[in-house]
């Protein structure tokens, strides 16, 4: 009996192991996570729509040791809420937006246990710091820019906007935010929490970057086959439009516009994965990295230490995605499984 209880045992931790290129185990035995660094990375899983699976994956790259539900697992099993969108590193605190749950969920950055949740908004989607004091979150529904007061964690006041608010960028002091359905770039005093002016740019702006030369790139997708997607430079000093690299077909929908560190290069997806220099003036004809059959490319993140390239593959939008990190010259170092629908990736910053 003894005997058959080793046998049984050992095999039960063989069925463990983990290979170079496969899903992790996740029923493996690990020690609660209580320091994080900044060769770490967190996966952001939204979870199917109304069903309140959201999830928190933990990657650290060093060892490729995969932590699936981090979050239920460090808050007593309470399930982080209705599709998380995004999350940002706040000095020691992690900001965690829940879109459908109306939320914003504070984080011990190290342990991933829940310092508070900031409540009142209608859909968050990104937040964007704007000094220590203060940080503006955009919104899907509200018509507005939450104004966040991070040292009470309370929303203090509202920048009134027309229509749906997705990614922002801060430069100079000046805030730039992607006014999706109207197709251009919100300009934000930051002083005084005003709109001081915009910018026109194409349909469905999704993302926007800033260049080593301070210019800034937004990527837009053209809407529901409304108009051909464009990727836009413009500078921020005159407010003018200097380039805008029209894509070949209206059924296209590029997004996650991301830039590598020293930024002359970016990355973004188009049902593959494209790579362009700040120099071009037109797209590239072959992708750099091509997703295999039944792969749906849905997020994109470039690691500011080495620039190593993750992509989240969302499947089907129903079971458990992968992940796959890729170093910049486009060799596959790793491939793990996240939670449902993979979207959004954090690099630490310790």
């Amino acid at each position: 009996m003894k005997y058959l209880v080793y046998i049984l045992t050992l095999l039960s931790l063989l069925s463990c192991t983990k290979t170079e290129l496969g899903p992790q185990c996740e029923d493996c035995p690990k020690e609660p996570i209580t320091t994080t660094n900044f060769t770490d990375v967190l996966i952001v899983n939204e979870g199917n729509y109304t069903n309140g699976n959201a999830s928190l994956s933990f990657y650290k790259s060093e060892t490729q040791e995969v932590y699936n539900n981090v979050y239920s697992n460090a808050n007593s099993g309470l399930p982080l809420g209705d599709v998380a969108q995004s999350a940002l590193q706040i000095g020691d605190k992690l900001y965690v937006v829940v879109n459908n749950s109306s939320k914003i969920a504070v984080l011990d950055a190290n342990n991933f246990e829940t310092i508070q949740t900031i409540s009142g908004f209608n859909s968050p989607r990104y937040i964007l710091p704007i000094n220590n004091q203060k940080a503006y979150v955009s919104d899907l529904y509200a018509n507005a820019i939450s104004i966040l007061d991070l040292n009470t964690s309370t929303i203090s006041g509202t920048i009134p906007t027309n229509g749906w608010t997705e990614k922002m960028l801060l430069h100079n002091d000046t805030a730039y935010v992607c006014n999706y359905n109207n197709s251009k770039i919100l300009i934000i005093n930051t002083a005084t929490n005003t709109i001081v002016g915009d910018i026109a740019t194409g349909k469905g702006v999704n993302s926007i970057t800033l260049d080593k030369n301070n210019k800034i790139w937004v990527l837009c997708n053209g809407g529901i086959n409304e108009e051909i997607p464009s990727i836009v430079q413009f500078n921020p000093t005159n407010r003018v439009i200097e380039k805008t690299i029209l894509f070949t077909d209206i059924t296209h929908s590029p997004s996650n516009l991301t830039f590598n560190d020293v930024k002359d290069e970016f990355v973004f997806i188009n049902q593959d994965v494209f790579k362009m220099s700040i120099n071009d003036n037109s797209l590239p004809s072959t992708p750099f990295i091509t997703r295999t059959t039944g792969s749906l490319f849905y997020g994109l993140g470039i690691s500011p230490i080495n620039n190593e390239i993750y992509i989240a593959d969302a499947k089907d939008y129903v079971q458990k995605g992968d992940v796959y990190r890729y170093s910049y010259s486009g060799s596959l170092i790793h491939q793990f499984e996240a939670g449902i629908i993979p979207s959004d990736f954090l690099f630490f910053n310790q």
